[in-house]
């Protein structure tokens, strides 16, 4: 089997696990061996309309006050550390051993905050500056993308 043969497999192979909506797909066919895992699906975020009031309050002059903004639409306040590329998070160095970082931390610039595995290799991601962490946006084994915030520091 030609090189191109294979790649064309692999590629119907990744679309059917995409379409078919796996997790991994393993294959051993002779001496070769081909083995696929799908991205986690995304989390599916429903919004609930609110509900239209039963009588029309009558108008007024008054200016109306806004509503609170949801934390989807809520602004980040700091530095925002985001993944410099596609992998899986991990916030501790191994499974036995405390995270690199908590809420409320005080960190200096080039501590190690969090670990992204891509291709099997650990990428270190430091912080960027000084600061306290005020949120961690992943949690140990979460796919993260490129350039998604992880950790904010203000």
């Amino acid at each position: 089997m030609e090189l191109k043969e294979i790649k064309d497999i692999a590629i119907e192979l990744m679309d059917t696990v995409k379409s078919k909506g796996l997790s991994e797909l393993s294959i051993d066919a002779n001496d070769i061996k081909i083995k696929i895992k799908g991205n986690a699906p995304a989390p599916v975020v429903v919004a609930t309309p609110t509900p239209a009031p039963a009588v029309a309050a009558p108008a007024s002059s008054a200016p109306q006050a806004q509503t609170p903004a949801s934390p989807a639409e809520e602004e980040i306040v700091g530095t925002k550390v985001t993944a410099p590329l596609v992998g899986t998070f991990y916030a501790t160095p191994s499974p036995d051993e405390p995270p690199f970082i908590e809420v409320g931390q005080s960190v200096k610039k080039g501590d190690t905050l969090f670990i992204i595995e891509a291709m099997k290799t650990m990428n270190e991601i430091v912080a960027p500056c000084d600061g306290t962490v005020s949120r961690i946006m992943a949690q140990s084994g979460d796919m993260v993308e490129y350039d998604q915030t992880i950790v904010v520091i203000v």
